[in-house]
């Protein structure tokens, strides 16, 4: 898969290919994202998904929480089939007339179909819509797809909905609308290193900047680790009963058995909520809840092994 960062090198990696163009800001990749995407992959043309690097609401009001990193959106549009990502700064283009870009999509991109959401906008002022380039494939022989809606449990599923779910600690309403388990890749830094003296030695990773926080608590979690999934036992949260200066992932696997870890950059995926974070009054409160957990997460785990 292509990543093209500039509108301006379109052309060159482009050619004369013809294309089918899925529109979108993508964020989380939900499975709402996936019917837009899988009509432009499902084609027979390129399959090219024009979105942006930086979510347009951070641009428009400043605040922003990511449901993914840039690098988890790129694994997860190439393994759905896409061939090509046009991923420029919403800056770019965010003061571009409609009929610029909808040039761009006849002439960069030789587009001979589009697909979007029936609330797609674009172009300054957000002049631009769904019946305008439904104008511009009937004019210049292409198709013109919108995707209706995707519903989940009666309401519209969206990277907000989503994003709510997860602060809310809803994992399994999270899954389903994500159409797999949400989750991070991050370093594993060093912690406090109380893990190791309780007997639950833990892998600590930072949440970086904007990205979305979930409920703190514990949860059942899956890790992954040179090609092996490990049952985790995962706390969110600020470590009440040892202290943290700021939010963090920190995950006791039960069954790992394999070393240090520190540096590595490892995938882990919230299954379940468990229950609040809380304060202990020791160590000995803690590591007795931490086993309590562990019976719950292996649970959970198990049953999502299965699926």
């Amino acid at each position: 898969m292509h990543v093209i960062r500039n509108t301006e090198e379109i052309r060159k990696f482009i050619g004369e290919k013809k294309t089918a163009v899925a529109l979108g800001a993508f964020d989380g990749l939900h499975i709402g994202h996936y019917k837009v995407i899988r009509t432009a992959v499902e084609s027979g043309l390129t399959p090219v998904v024009f979105t942006f690097r930086d979510n347009p609401a951070e641009y428009l009001t400043g605040t922003c929480c990511y449901l993914t990193t840039v690098e988890e959106r790129m694994r997860i549009l190439e393994s759905w089939g896409v061939e090509y990502v046009i991923m420029p700064d919403f800056a770019q283009v965010a003061e571009w007339p409609a009929e610029r870009f909808s040039n761009l999509l006849r002439f960069g991109l030789n587009v001979k179909r589009i697909a979007c959401g029936a609330d797609f906008r674009f172009g300054k002022f957000a002049a631009g819509d769904t019946e305008w380039l439904k104008k511009l494939c009937e004019a210049h022989g292409g198709e013109m797809h919108v995707v209706p809606t995707v519903e989940y449990k009666g309401e519209r599923v969206s990277a907000t909905r989503i994003r709510k779910a997860i602060e809310n600690g809803e994992m399994e309403d999270v899954t389903a609308m994500l159409g797999r388990p949400f989750g991070f890749c991050f370093e594993v830094v060093h912690g406090n290193h109380i893990g190791h003296t309780i007997g639950t030695p833990t892998i600590n990773q930072n949440f970086p900047p904007r990205f979305v926080l979930p409920r703190f608590g514990v949860y059942a979690s899956a890790v992954y680790v040179d090609g092996k999934t490990y049952c985790g036992v995962t706390n969110v949260g600020v470590k009440p009963t040892v202290g943290s200066d700021h939010a963090l992932s920190e995950t006791w696997m039960p069954d790992f058995t394999g070393g240090d870890l520190y540096g590595r950059t490892l995938r882990l995926e919230l299954l379940s909520f468990v229950r609040d974070e809380k304060k202990f009054p020791d160590l000995d409160a803690l590591k007795a809840e931490i086993s309590l957990n562990e019976k719950t997460a292996r649970t959970l785990f198990e049953a999502f092994e299965k699926k």
